[in-house]
């Protein structure tokens, strides 16, 4: 059985996404119910990509981990991480894979149709049929922040797709690897249902979130470094000079990407410490 297209990845699971969440809904939903199934179609979505991603880079081991000549002397110089020739003979760069491939389309493809989800919850919310049964729109979603990221994840996947449209992709394992950070959103979907439904477990609540900042942190801030090391052993330098010598929009993506994970996994840390552990900023007599 021959892999399909991503062209066929993308349209299909697009509307799959977007058709189930629609067939999962009673016929007068409420906000509350709007929030739960979409919630629960993230976690289905997120565990298949992440473990699709997973078999993916194990396919192509030798890609992430070459056996490589003895390093030259030479090959320690900047000059040699910025030469965007020798980048592109990469490996990890030079590789393609419909496997790959295929998998993008289906990140590009759940973005979409999330993205297509929550413009309808939001627009159902509002309607006086649904106010009238539940005050809340939609529970514990930050729309600001999920607008912001299905904007800028899905603008810079559906551009990757036109490249490999083309056959011109490069670094598709790149892409797939930082894909692995989808393993960290079931278990902030487990804390958001636990918060928000079962507020009184306040020892499972104090476990969940222990168990997503420590998944989150290795999947979404060490992986980032993780990256930059396994493409430095492939260049013979370190991980920060593999950054120094990104081209401007690789760092620029990268170090926004880093910082932003980095901050938020602080917050989520300090605010589990004051809440659970007793510390506090203020000095207490």
């Amino acid at each position: 059985m021959s892999m399909p297209t991503p062209s066929q990845v993308l349209l299909t699971s697009t509307a799959a996404y977007a058709a189930t969440f629609y067939l999962s809904l009673p016929a007068s939903p409420t906000s509350t119910r709007l929030a739960k199934t979409r919630e629960a179609l993230s976690v289905i979505h997120c565990t298949l990509a992440t473990t699709l991603s997973v078999a993916c880079l194990r396919q192509h081991r030798d890609a992430l981990f070459p056996t490589l000549p003895p390093a030259s002397p030479l090959s320690h110089a900047p000059s040699k991480i910025n030469s965007r020739a020798s980048e592109s003979a990469l490996p990890l760069i030079a590789t393609r894979s419909a496997f790959a491939n295929a998998i993008t389309a289906l990140e590009t493809g759940y973005l979409l149709s999330d993205s297509l989800i929550l413009l309808y919850c939001v627009q159902l919310a509002r309607s006086n049929h649904v106010a009238a049964k539940s005050k809340q729109r939609l529970v514990g979603l930050n729309m600001r922040h999920l607008a912001y990221h299905h904007a800028g994840l899905s603008a810079a996947l559906l551009y990757l797709q036109w490249y490999i449209y083309q056959g011109r992709e490069k670094g598709v394992l790149v892409i797939i690897m930082m894909m692995l950070m989808n393993a960290s959103s079931p278990f902030g979907t487990l804390r958001w249902w636990l918060v928000n439904f079962r507020s009184e477990k306040k020892t499972a609540i104090a476990f969940a979130t222990a168990a997503y900042l420590t998944v989150y942190a290795a999947a979404r801030v060490g992986l980032v470094y993780a990256i930059l090391r396994i493409w430095g052993r492939q260049t013979g330098v370190g991980a920060l000079q593999t950054f120094g010598g990104l081209r401007w929009q690789c760092k620029l993506g990268t170090g926004t990407m880093a910082t932003v994970n980095m901050a938020w996994l602080v917050m989520g840390v300090s605010n589990f410490l004051r809440r659970n552990l007793g510390f506090s900023s203020k000095r207490r007599d």
